[in-house]
């Protein structure tokens, strides 16, 4: 199969656009002859482990984790553990704590469907992302998963701010590649010719927390 040259988050936050009109006929679900992807789910360096509870799991006790394959969602994903102590406080390490932790909850949306926790990082304005989420929301909804997909935003340096108002930090972009699976078999893989691009989030310091305003890639 040949993937889309650009992943999801390129195609909303500023990357060249093409055209998306490669949906890929697979298997059928559950279709026991097909083998799980290479590429999954790890632990990045300098990032959390990525946490979760699919929606068709009945929690962590039911279980030992596994991972999305053809076969069907991932299972029993732990969700991510509470935010490092001050990751609410207005300070460059407050941005750096506030971004690890919504990246380990995008992780868990990724797997399973649920991406409540990783909206309250959020400013409601933040339309390409919110987008993000609410695509792959509705793809669990009508019976469908993600294989793969799994994101780490590591800083590549310091934050700033030209107002004080409005904080930038430069982070190094990694990913897994991601296959949309439809309930009848097909998939739709995005994936990417680069690996770590330089995205530059913009948040904001309001009610008492950071909130991510928006992305874009550097170039």
């Amino acid at each position: 199969m040949t993937p889309n040259a650009l992943n999801r988050r390129s195609m909303l936050t500023g990357g060249t656009l093409i055209s998306l009109g490669t949906m890929l006929t697979a298997c059928a679900p559950h279709d026991t002859t097909t083998t799980t992807p290479a590429g999954g789910a790890s632990t990045a360096s300098g990032a959390a482990t990525t946490n979760g509870s699919p929606s068709s799991s009945t929690g962590n006790s039911a279980g030992e984790y596994r991972k999305a394959d053809a076969n069907g969602p991932a299972q029993n994903v732990p969700k991510p553990n509470a935010p490092e102590d001050g990751y609410r406080e207005k300070t460059a390490d407050g941005i750096r704590k506030t971004m690890d932790a919504w990246n380990q909850w995008i992780n868990y949306g990724i797997q399973t469907g649920d991406y409540s926790k990783a909206r309250e990082f959020l400013s409601s304005t933040n339309d390409g992302e919110l987008k993000i989420y609410r695509e792959i929301e509705a793809l669990y909804r009508r019976g469908g998963w993600v294989i793969d997909g799994i994101q780490y935003f590591k800083p590549a340096g310091e934050p700033w701010t030209d107002d004080d108002q409005t904080y930038r930090l430069k982070t190094r972009h990694d990913w897994d590649k991601e296959t949309d699976v439809e309930p009848d078999g097909r998939q739709e893989t995005w994936s990417s010719d680069k690996q770590g691009e330089i995205y530059i989030f913009a948040l904001e310091h309001r009610d008492g927390r950071w909130q991510i305003l928006y992305s874009q890639i550097d170039i």
